[in-house]
């Protein structure tokens, strides 16, 4: 019984924040990637996605990120409009580690990666085709085709590698979805309902 005392210590709790990245986020989307005992907060909240139409503070790209207790990064989320950049990030994560494909429905690319350098590190990246509006000064630029989703994080103590990133292939989708609606896609976008299963 002592021995089960030592090892019960109830002054450890876990904080998410109620609400992150863009509002896209809630606490149970965060929740596996938390160690044990510890908080996250997000230092500077997104308002909204920037878009190539509707920058935001004059960027077209948005960047969502939750800290962890000390200075680990939980979550860091990024979109980004994409023309023709699949290939070049496939071909550059590959470099950095091996890439494993995720089927998130008709039309999109994504895939996962797994570190070869840091043990239990991953990201998640998706490309949602969308046709959108280009900035005027860019009109002599191919078309827009696809926006661009990123989703990594460091490698909390006491968290799971493995549901991290399915955590990671979760929140692409959500975010994804979110960006399609503030993009103002012109085509139809169809995702699933549930992320693919991402392996082990």
């Amino acid at each position: 019984m002592g021995g089960g005392l030592w090892a019960w210590k109830p002054w450890r709790s876990v904080e998410l924040p109620e609400s992150a990245c863009w509002g896209v986020l809630g606490a149970n989307d965060l929740k596996r990637l938390a160690g044990p005992d510890g908080k996250a907060t997000e230092p500077e909240p997104s308002r909204e996605i920037a878009t190539p139409a509707k920058p935001v503070s004059g960027s077209r790209e948005s960047r969502c990120r939750v800290m962890w207790t000390g200075a680990a990064i939980l979550l860091d989320a990024e979109v980004r409009p994409a023309r023709d950049r699949i290939d070049a990030d496939r071909g550059n994560d590959a470099g950095g580690g091996s890439v494993t494909p995720l089927d998130f429905g008709p039309g999109t690319t994504g895939w996962v990666v797994s570190s070869k350098n840091v043990d239990g590190h991953a990201s998640v990246r998706l490309y949602v085709p969308c046709d959108y509006d280009a900035p005027k000064e860019d009109s002599d630029q191919p078309p827009p085709k696809y926006l661009g989703v990123l989703v990594s994080g460091d490698v909390v103590h006491g968290a799971s590698s493995a549901e991290a990133r399915q955590a990671y292939a979760d929140i692409a989708l959500k975010v994804g979805g979110a960006a399609a609606t503030a993009y103002e896609c012109r085509n139809t976008v169809t995702l699933p309902g549930t992320a693919p299963r991402v392996a082990p």
